[in-house]
């Protein structure tokens, strides 16, 4: 071989060395078969019982992600904690035991169930997230650590990484919170929307609704009920409807982010996939054979794989920082008054809560 040649090998296995360190290939863990979400293990059809709405708050990173491959994972990652929710959305959404799901950019006090999560770990072959549901009372659906490895197959049955290499793990959260949802009677339901609706009402109002309800070990337990015709209540129930139209809005938002940064998102991962993949067969190779021909196109891929993921990588920030940047303003409908309102999704729900307190204190005089 040629001084010059071999010259660029050795730069090329240090260029790849600083990529990350290659590891071994993860054992898939055992997981349950999938339930086909339409399927899924929540049996009761009666059409009486009342819908209970969710929402599933913007994720959180790990704030000590590792990152075997990417320096600036941290970037990717910013996607990740936004994208993630709206596929378990679409998979909740597909199941049809619930209300109306949203994503949200905080805890949304008007919903009856939370769904928070955190990113454990994700690099396009493992993705490991802790996933954790709590209602209005206080008792927690949920509370769990999912893990799933992708494979070749994954990847090659879908030419345009359309489908989710992790699907089935969105499909075993959607299982879990049916089978909470299952024990839940009618009563159940209709004891957890009141106690939704005057947390919702108390956090307007406590020295008006604050009464209605008692903590007890961290659980929210039911005292009573306002009657039906009480003025200051059939106001938090106005404003409340406002407030539901206001969070209809913000999950289009995120709609639209899911749908422009998709297939960027998609291609990055598969990407990602194959350069942890080949960085992983390169290991493999007999280190008596030296420079083959077999290991230098192997390098050759791997590097090739590099620069289209940093390139996707890339593309993927700027999508994000131009969708902080250009977020369409929210308008609602707050009490007969159209509100228009600016800035980052995270700003615009924090202005929209100030404004309902504002507008319960001018019309109540509490």
């Amino acid at each position: 071989m040629s001084k010059g040649r071999c010259l660029t090998v050795l730069v090329l296995v240090c260029f790849l060395a600083g990529c990350g360190t290659p590891r071994a290939k993860p054992e898939k863990p055992p997981l349950p078969e999938p339930v086909d979400v339409a399927l899924a293990i929540f049996q009761d059809t009666d059409e009486a019982l009342p819908r209970l709405n969710l929402s599933i708050t913007v994720f959180d990173v790990e704030s000590e992600i590792e990152s075997s491959v990417y320096s600036s994972k941290a970037q990717v990652s910013s996607v990740e904690r936004r994208f993630l929710p709206s596929m378990l959305k679409e998979t909740l959404d597909r199941a049809g035991y619930w209300g109306a799901v949203r994503v949200m950019p905080q805890t949304d006090l008007n919903s009856e169930i939370n769904v928070t999560g955190t990113i454990l770990f994700s690099d396009g072959v493992e993705l490991r997230l802790h996933v954790r549901a709590v209602d209005a009372t206080g008792w927690v659906w949920l509370d769990r650590i999912y893990y799933d490895v992708t494979s070749d197959l994954d990847y090659s049955t879908d030419p345009n990484y359309r489908i989710d290499p992790f699907q089935d793990m969105y499909n075993l959260v959607s299982n879990d919170l049916s089978e909470s949802l299952d024990s839940f009677t009618k009563l159940d339901r209709e004891r957890l929307l009141n106690i939704a609706t005057l947390k919702y009402a108390r956090e307007l109002s406590p020295e008006t609704f604050g009464r209605y309800l008692s903590e007890d070990a961290g659980v929210t337990n039911l005292n009573g009920l306002p009657s039906k015709n009480d003025p200051l209540f059939e106001r938090v129930q106005r404003i409340r409807e406002s407030e539901y139209l206001f969070a209809d809005s913000v999950d289009q938002h995120y709609e639209s982010l899911h749908k422009q940064i998709g297939p960027t998102y998609a291609w990055w991962r598969y990407y990602s996939y194959e350069l942890i993949e080949g960085n992983r067969r390169l290991t493999q190779i007999d280190a008596t054979r030296g420079a083959t021909r077999g290991s230098w196109y192997s390098m050759e891929r791997v590097y090739k794989t590099y620069k289209e993921s940093k390139m996707n990588e890339d593309a993927l920030r700027e999508l994000t920082n131009s969708f902080d940047r250009e977020t369409e303003p929210t308008v609602a409908d707050l009490a007969g008054s159209v509100v228009r309102l600016t800035g980052t999704l995270d700003r615009q729900y924090e202005e929209w809560r100030r404004l309902l307190r504002e507008l319960y204190r001018d019309e109540t005089g509490y």
